[in-house]
């Protein structure tokens, strides 16, 4: 099997990359603890990921370049029909790709079904980098599908999509990282970007807490919207969901079937 066209890829490199990166960062330097075991922790994120996101993530990715490919000379989509290419395409796709991110995210906290699939993301009791590849398959095919759809009637690029993936693959990574970051920096990063602090509010236990900051890369969403909350400390967060508080709750075969749990 030829993996050259995959390594090369940079919506495979870049977020493989930084995701490394910030691992081995809460590694060498956490910035909490994690009151489980690291090992565990990390496996059960990536067996999950490796035997469900990555080849859904991958299969929907590029069968949608592909797509796009092929319509990108047809006109059709809101960018095509205003004839807007190159550099501006990619701008408005990435900021318009991030908004219906947060759309999506918001609507999974509140549509039970949606909310069914995405609490395996929220059951995670320690967040760290691999936190942000924690997604039940079923919330991946869902997402994929409605990105899909979004992309091709907005008239997204082939270029801009994969900027736009790298971006959002890079922020997930950023705002879920058990890093420490100075507060000055992190005040001024937050004024753009979704920032731990910003984020690990959003996997607070507390539901006034966790259906907040639905921001996925840009923070100007939640202060839009008026779901920004801040003013909780980091460190005092208590991860997870009620339902699932235990270690045994979220074992990685009961994370499989948790849409089938009632509440």
């Amino acid at each position: 099997m030829d993996l050259g066209p995959l390594i090369s890829n940079p919506r495979v490199v870049i977020p493989l990359v930084l995701f490394a990166a910030f691992l081995l960062g809460e590694c060498l330097a956490p910035f909490r603890v994690s009151e489980r075991s690291k090992l565990h922790h990390v496996s059960t994120n990536l067996v999950l990921f490796g035997t469900n996101s990555l080849i859904a993530s991958a299969t929907a990715g590029w069968l949608l370049i592909y797509l796009r490919e092929r319509w990108s000379g047809t006109g059709w989509g809101l960018l095509q029909q205003l004839h807007i290419d190159g550099l501006p395409n990619i701008i408005v796709s990435v900021v318009l790709l991030d908004f219906t991110a947060y759309g999506f995210h918001w609507f999974s906290h509140r549509i039970p079904i949606l909310w069914r699939f995405h609490r395996t993301h929220h059951t995670d009791l320690d967040v760290d980098v691999t936190t942000s590849v924690r997604f039940h398959i079923g919330e991946v095919l869902i997402s994929a599908t409605f990105k899909a759809v979004v992309a091709s009637a907005i008239g997204v690029s082939p270029a801009a999509f994969v900027i736009s993936e790298s971006s959002l693959l890079t922020a997930s990574q950023f705002q879920h990282s058990n890093i420490r970051l100075r507060f000055g920096l992190e005040r001024w990063v937050r004024r753009i970007f979704v920032t731990p602090s910003m984020h690990w509010i959003h996997h607070s236990r507390r539901p006034s807490e966790h259906h907040s900051n639905f921001g996925v890369m840009l923070s100007v969403w939640d202060r839009l919207f008026g779901t920004f909350v801040r003013g909780v400390n980091r460190r005092d967060i208590q991860f997870g969901l009620n339902q699932y508080a235990k270690p045994e709750d979220v074992e990685l075969l009961r994370l499989y079937r948790m849409p089938l749990d009632q509440g």
